[in-house]
């Protein structure tokens, strides 16, 4: 059975188990991937955006919020997952 899980940012969803199971792993690689791009990058680099052109590398503070939003939803995440147990 399906259960209603509201975030903390207001986003809401309807999941069990085994969908909050693969919401957390999507999201610790949401994690993963934006503590590797702001460990990776020096001010003066680019980014590649898949369509031939470059773009100027997200700002520190847009990746930091980033990795502050998915980490603080993990934590949601792990807390429902620990409910079902």
């Amino acid at each position: 059975m399906k259960k209603h899980y509201t975030f903390s940012t207001g986003d809401t969803i309807e999941a069990d188990l085994k969908d909050l199971q693969k919401l957390l792993a999507e999201n610790q690689l949401y994690l993963d991937n934006y503590t590797d791009v702001f460990s990776s990058l020096e001010d003066d680099e680019y980014v590649a955006r898949g369509n031939g052109f470059c773009d100027r590398k997200y700002s520190d503070d847009f990746l930091e919020g980033q990795m502050e939003k998915y980490t603080h939803r993990i934590k949601e995440i792990q807390k429902w997952i620990a409910e079902w147990k």
